[in-house]
């Protein structure tokens, strides 16, 4: 039985609808795409104005160039963050959002910064993964002020760049730099009926091979990048096939394809370039490796049997020479699924959908996070994630939507979480 103040809650949401919509359209209608991720301040420009409505004190956080001039990518205009905040004396709660989308490549058939509703779907770039949260905790709030109901917290909202791309995202100069206290509740994730029990750590290795470019016609005079580029592919095939066997504690996604009922490593031949024009023998070849580790796995050792790979590839190859670039991109974390925190997370989606223990799975994702970074700072196990999609959301892909009916149900679980 939902206690009477929570149901004048829920219910003020299911007559906020279109609020809830609105802000959507809100959230949605920046491309905030990363990168170049220059567009942060125009979506804050939107956004401030609302948390300050709502009486949250706020803060623009830019992070210096110095920090982020690391990352290989072509970033354009200021990592700004908002950190929104009201206070009342109460323990403190950090709820985390992040600003940036992966860009729009593939054709969609809706308005991907629309937010357009059809079929009881909203449509758009972020709406699952993951600006449509900021939307949920701005219709919460309204609804509690409404209800007449105060958080259990002092609440610190985080809205936060570059998560898309990693390397020195903003929740992690905010973390370092003391905006983020009490506990995390990150909004990320879905409404299925699913516990993250951690994530994968995300490398990026260019390596590139140099040659000597001549006509194709006489090609004995060069040293065809390509060719030279084998005996590295060849090594690496090797390492993969060794590295794909492994397997950690954490038990995996169920799915009739997964190589083991284990969360295991991902070992990707991603990006391949090479050569201009058929008859010139290619002067230099790249290779992009994207290389996911599980918690048992460390950075280190990662690019130690890389490099080690390319060392032995370099005694067969001809190339003039092979380098090789690593990219942390995020560190692997585990998190215990035990926590009050995540409990509270589960009562409070089990309560608004519907959803049985039996219903309940628990696993580690493939995927990476920024919340590893959180967790390296601050030694935090106890995470809870939860956002307004599904795994049938097309995150990443061509018309991603979240349902009508998911983001209402999210906005209840944050209240829920908060409040009661």
């Amino acid at each position: 039985m939902i206690p009477e103040q929570e149901q004048k809650a829920f219910d003020i949401v299911e007559q906020k609808e279109a609020r809830l919509l609105e802000h959507y359209k809100t959230v949605i209608g920046v491309d905030t795409s990363v990168p170049p991720g220059e567009t942060y301040e125009d979506l804050i420009d939107k956004l401030e104005p609302e948390f300050q409505r709502l009486g949250f004190q706020t803060e623009r956080v830019t992070i210096p160039e110095s920090e982020y001039a690391h990352i290989p990518l072509p970033l354009k205009g200021p990592r700004t963050n908002l950190v929104a905040t009201r206070s009342h004396g109460k323990e403190p709660i950090t709820i985390y959002a992040h600003m940036d989308v992966v860009p729009v490549e593939e054709k969609w058939t809706e308005e991907p910064f629309g937010a357009e509703v059809k079929d009881g779907k909203i449509y758009g770039r972020g709406t699952a993964d993951m600006k449509g949260a900021i939307a949920s905790v701005l219709t919460a709030v309204e609804a509690m002020d409404e209800a007449g109901i105060e958080p259990n917290y002092d609440l610190i909202v985080c809205l936060c760049t570059d998560e898309e791309i990693g390397g020195y995202p903003g929740i992690e100069h905010l973390a370092r730099h003391g905006y983020v206290k009490g506990h995390m509740l990150c909004l990320e994730g879905g409404q299925d009926p699913m516990t993250w029990l951690g994530s994968a750590g995300s490398a990026d290795v260019t390596i590139t091979v140099t040659g000597e470019s001549c006509h194709s016609g006489m090609n004995y005079l060069g040293i065809n990048a390509i060719d030279a580029m084998i005996p590295v592919l060849n090594e690496l095939y090797e390492l993969k096939q060794d590295v794909e066997k492994r397997e950690s504690e954490l038990p995996g996604r169920d799915h009739p394809k997964a190589p083991s009922n284990k969360m295991t490593p991902m070992f990707n031949l991603s990006i391949i370039n090479g050569g201009v024009k058929s008859n010139i023998v290619p002067a230099t070849a790249t290779l992009l490796i994207n290389r996911r580790f599980i918690p048992e796995e460390t950075y280190e050792q990662v690019t130690q049997e890389i490099q080690a790979a390319v060392d032995r590839a370099k005694e067969k190859s001809p190339a003039k020479s092979i380098d090789v670039d690593f990219y942390n991109v995020y560190p692997p974390m585990k998190l215990d699924p035990n926590g009050p925190r995540m409990q509270k997370m589960k009562e409070a989606v089990q309560l608004v959908q519907g959803y049985s223990d039996d219903e309940w799975s628990a696993f580690g994702v493939a995927g990476s996070t920024d919340m590893a970074n959180v967790q390296q700072i601050l030694g935090w196990t106890d995470i809870p994630f939860r956002g307004p999609g599904r795994m049938e959301s097309r995150a990443h892909g061509a018309d991603e939507f979240v349902y009508v009916e998911d983001a209402k149900a999210h906005v209840k679980e944050l209240i829920h979480y908060l409040a009661f």
